[in-house]
């Protein structure tokens, strides 16, 4: 599913600056908009230079900022309280969930990663949490569906920081419960 509208493309944007909570570079605005492949980045950095020229984006700069930030305007959230309900909820929902984990990686340098590889009569799922330095969580799964691969790679995607408290509770017993007939 792709945006290919300029203006479902500029309400994307708008969306993404009022629901994100906080100044963005460029680059991180750049890095938000394409990475679930919603817009491609021509027409993001095209929407995005309009959208400043519009005045529907405001530019900040600081002395203690190498790059600028930007964050919606006053005029930006107007026209996005007008236009975002012509955006698809599940584009809204899946960009916003990808958009709050990469700034949180660019804030702290944890991300997370999943894979599914095909393997002989079925299919490999490796899931990891990895911040700069070290794999802080990594777990391999051989599966022999491939759908059933997709959903537990999808939940863990959604849920990698509660799979990642629970398997340290069962690992270290804390959680009996779990156990209990």
């Amino acid at each position: 599913m792709k945006l290919e509208n300029k203006i479902d493309i500029k309400v994307f944007i708008l969306y993404l600056l009022n629901n994100v909570g906080e100044p963005l570079e460029f680059t991180t605005v750049n890095d938000i908009v394409l990475q679930d492949e919603f817009v491609n980045y021509f027409d993001f950095a095209f929407c995005f230079s309009e959208l400043l020229e519009a005045e529907q984006i405001d530019e900040i700069t600081t002395d203690d900022a190498l790059e600028p930030r930007y964050v919606i305007s006053q005029n930006g959230k107007e026209t996005l309280d007008s236009y975002e309900s012509s955006l698809l909820p599940v584009i809204r929902e899946r960009a916003l969930k990808s958009a709050l984990r990469l700034v949180a990686y660019n804030r702290t340098g944890k991300r997370m990663l999943s894979d599914i590889t095909e393997c002989g009569e079925g299919y490999t799922l490796k899931c990891s949490i990895v911040d700069k330095k070290k794999t802080l969580f990594s777990v391999e799964l051989y599966l022999a569906e491939k759908e059933y691969a997709e959903k537990l790679r999808a939940n863990f995607e959604d849920r990698a920081e509660i799979i990642y408290r629970g398997a340290l509770s069962l690992l270290s017993g804390d959680v009996d419960f779990i156990f209990d007939d």
